[in-house]
């Protein structure tokens, strides 16, 4: 049965346009950053390329930038959908008994904090979590890829297919993953070979959607896993978990700094992309290639710390003051 959902007003609306508007207008005075060229598909994208989304509790997606028509890869980012799909159909329990649930403090594609710290992945969100998860989701592996799309559909509103070009781009230069998993399968934590997985593993990174699919995402997740349609496509349970590991381990080893300048729970991608939380009122995402050190987005992180400086969306922050 459908949950009514809040519907803004006009002036609402327009007010988070000229918001979201003005800060892609400023992100784009930076050029710092560079590509991530390790993945010869997203080496060739162009570094100009800049889009934002907001989804509204009634679906109403607020664009700016190049969002019309700019497409990527949902790399880490779609780590958030794996997670949720696998604690709906197989349990907390199994999956925390997979993986840990603290902040690394490494890189996201950490070796060495894996093969010193392990047997379990530090959480669900950097790499050696994700290649876990998707040795436990059941079946073949065409049966472990539709299911990954299934989920992505569920979540983000939208079919979304893998990149065929950044699925070959992956799995060609892929050697630090097979080495994660090869660690995972040595530990006993993957229990078959590492082919499957990893195979799932590629084809989730490479899922191709927009930014408007991925603020869609954030929306569900901002209330409570009720889509923008009114309909409930996760548990409280799971959103729950699910955003709390966002917070503290989704932006990989400045997860900390980010969420005290923003207060939007988020998960970020190497291809720029960056899926945010306001949590009860809206789902973000932006996206755009010059990455930092740390693999994040750098006018994307200034993107969502305009936005929510600019419309009191920082969690810690009381609702009355608005």
């Amino acid at each position: 049965m459908p949950i009514e959902v809040n519907h803004p007003s006009a002036d609402a609306r327009a007010h988070v346009t000229a918001v979201l508007e003005e800060a892609v207008a400023r992100a784009r005075r930076s050029s710092e950053g560079v590509v991530a060229s390790y993945i010869p598909e997203l080496g060739a994208v162009d570094p100009e390329r800049t889009s934002a989304a907001i989804v509204l509790p009634d679906g109403h997606a607020v664009l700016a930038g190049d969002a019309a028509h700019h497409r990527f890869t949902l790399q880490s980012a779609a780590k958030v959908l794996l997670l949720a799909g696998v604690l709906e159909e197989v349990g907390p329990e199994r999956v925390f008994s997979t993986v840990g649930s603290e902040p690394s403090g490494e890189s996201f594609a950490s070796i060495a904090r894996l093969d010193s710290r392990g047997p379990l992945p530090a959480n669900p969100l950097v790499n050696a979590g994700a290649i876990a998860l998707c040795g436990i989701i059941p079946g073949t592996l065409e049966g472990r890829i539709a299911w990954i799309e299934s989920w992505a559909q569920r979540l983000c509103g939208a079919e979304l297919r893998v990149s065929s070009r950044v699925y070959a781009s992956e799995r060609r230069t892929g050697d630090r993953n097979r080495s994660i998993a090869y660690l995972l399968r040595s530990s006993g934590i993957l229990t078959e070979g590492v082919d499957d997985p990893l195979d799932a593993y590629f084809s989730l990174c490479s899922l191709e959607g927009t930014v408007a699919h991925a603020a869609h995402l954030g929306c569900v997740l901002a209330h409570g896993g009720i889509s923008p349609a009114g309909t409930r496509v996760l548990s409280e349970d799971t959103t729950s978990r699910v955003v709390a590991l966002m917070a503290s381990c989704g932006m990989y080893d400045e997860s900390g700094t980010y969420l005290m300048q923003t207060g939007l729970p988020a998960k970020s991608g190497v291809s720029g992309v960056i899926v945010a939380v306001a949590l009860g009122r809206a789902g973000v995402a932006v996206s755009s290639p010059r990455l930092n050190a740390r693999g994040g987005s750098v006018r994307g992180h200034l993107i969502l710390e305009h936005v929510a400086h600019a419309l009191g969306w920082h969690f810690a922050r009381p609702r009355s003051t608005e």
